[in-house]
C-alpha cells in the first residue's frame, strides 16, 4: 500500500486539508495520513463507515439519488466522504476556512489514481 500512502500524503500537502483515509464499507481503514499528528485510524473507519452509510440512506428516503460525496460542517472543521468504487470510501478531514471548491477538486482528481490502486 506505499502507492496509496503516496497519494494521502499527496493530499494533505493540499493547504486546509489535515487528514485523508481511504476506509473500506466495513469500516476497515486501508490507509490514512494526517498532518497533525496521530491519527486513531481505528474510530476514523468506523464513523466514517458509519457516517457513509447514514448519507446513503438519507438519499434513497428523499429519492435525491446514489450519494457521490457528503460533507458535513463543524465549528472545527469538516468532513468529506467520497465513494471510490463500489467498496472503498475516501474521506478527508479540513479545516473550517478551507477553500471547499478547491479541496473537492483536488479530491475528485485523485479518486480515479486510488481506484487504480485498489
Amino acid at each position: 500500500m506505499a502507492k496509496s500512502k503516496a497519494l494521502l500524503e499527496d493530499l494533505v500537502k493540499v493547504d486546509g486539508i489535515n487528514a485523508a483515509v481511504i476506509v473500506a464499507r466495513d469500516g476497515f481503514v486501508i490507509d490514512g495520513v494526517s498532518n497533525r499528528g496521530n491519527l486513531d485510524t481505528d474510530t476514523v473507519g468506523a464513523v466514517i463507515s458509519a457516517g457513509t452509510g447514514s448519507s446513503e440512506v438519507m438519499g434513497r428516503e428523499l429519492n435525491v439519488g446514489d450519494m457521490t460525496q457528503g460533507m458535513i460542517e463543524f465549528t472545527g472543521g469538516l468532513i468529506m466522504m467520497n465513494l471510490v468504487g463500489l467498496d472503498t470510501i475516501l474521506a478527508v478531514v479540513a479545516d473550517p476556512k478551507a477553500n471547499l471548491g478547491y479541496v473537492r477538486l483536488q479530491i475528485k482528481k485523485r479518486i480515479p489514481e486510488i481506484e487504480n490502486i485498489l
